[in-house]
């Protein structure tokens, strides 16, 4: 059975909780350091599927002829 990827949902909640974890002091160094590699791939991650997202919106978005125009996406502050 192949391995399912997570979500982006679910990974940027992963890296909160880890985060949340080494911050704390909840964990000792060696596990900090493995999780804090865990965070790091979880954060790669996350920067695709945002990427990938922002590439997306920027296919939707149209000018005034139906033609697709990139335009940078900028989210409310």
């Amino acid at each position: 059975m192949a391995d399912k990827k997570p979500t982006f949902e679910e990974s940027l909640k992963k890296l909160e909780s880890i985060a949340d974890r080494i911050e704390q002091g909840q964990v000792g160094l060696e596990e900090s350091i493995k999780l804090y590699e865990e965070g790091m791939k979880l954060a790669k991650h996350c920067r695709s599927a945002l990427e990938k997202a922002e590439q997306r919106i920027q296919q939707l978005q149209a000018a005034d002829q139906g033609q697709p125009q990139a335009e940078r996406f900028e989210p409310p502050s």
